[in-house]
């Protein structure tokens, strides 16, 4: 046989001798658990074993490694006496009897947990970060937080995504030193007429600043005065009597002053 089939046949003996899954966070961070190097290689070692024998010898382990049997059940029996291997019994439905299994329930816990510690201080940190980042922006940039917001506010209001020249119009509208106050209240009356058009939202705030107004108070303040007008116009002098309501044969009271 040459030397190019050895390699090959090895290569194919190799990749179908089975493979053993280690998870990758286990491999990174079995210090932080406590584990040493030793103890970490008999974990390796037990979950080879895992599929075809579930609990494996201390002379299966130690014939394996460079350590002694003894030295192994030193191992073992640490790993018993914290928890992070269990030894638990199972009924074996082939051999018809009862065996002992290993158990990893205490190291995934041990793990869980401290991805969760982890998971919480990453989540903490980029908190931090996106906070640090909006009170940059917000000092920075103070016209693209009113626009960020009144996006978000028109976008929720009319339960869609704002088209490029929609938006294109809130940012002039800012440009032009209308209030985010004015433009929202304007959205409002729009919205309460049952008119969402862009052309009239404009409408709206070009009659405010006609008008001088700058603000909600100032707004309101003016509807009350209109709304006063108007009851003032339509209310009529009381005993006021039309005169096509007049009879014509009534009495004049200047009829017998020649008489």
């Amino acid at each position: 046989m040459n030397k190019v089939s050895v390699i090959g046949s090895f290569t194919q003996a190799l990749f179908f001798s089975g493979a053993v899954s280690i998870p990758k966070y286990l491999l990174t961070h079995y210090t932080e658990i406590g584990l040493n190097d030793r103890e970490m290689m008999v974990l390796i070692q037990i979950l080879c074993e895992a599929e075809l024998n579930p609990y494996p010898s201390i002379a299966t382990l130690a014939g394996r490694m460079t350590a002694s049997s003894d030295d192994i059940e030193e191992v073992v029996g640490r790993l018993v006496e914290r928890k992070l291997l269990t030894i638990e019994r199972y009924w074996n439905p082939v051999d018809q009897k009862w065996g002992n299994t290993y158990s990893f329930v205490k190291l995934i816990d041990e793990l869980a947990e401290l991805w969760a510690i982890e998971r919480s201080q990453q989540l903490d940190e980029e908190r931090t970060l996106k906070q640090n980042q909006s009170m940059t922006t917000s000092v920075a940039t103070p016209i693209n937080s009113s626009m960020e917001n009144l996006v978000h506010t028109f976008e929720q209001e009319l339960g869609r995504l704002l088209t490029r020249l929609e938006c294109e119009n809130i940012d002039r509208w800012l440009s032009s030193h209308f209030s985010e106050e004015l433009i929202i209240e304007a959205l409002r009356r729009g919205v309460g007429a049952g008119i969402r058009n862009f052309r009239y939202l404009d409408s709206i705030l070009r009659e405010w600043e006609k008008k001088g107004l700058r603000t909600r108070a100032e707004i309101e303040a003016e509807d009350a005065n209109f709304q006063a007008r108007q009851e003032k116009k339509n209310t009529k002098p009381k005993n006021l009597v039309p005169k096509n309501l007049v009879p014509k044969n009534a009495p004049n009271k200047y009829d017998d002053f020649y008489l």
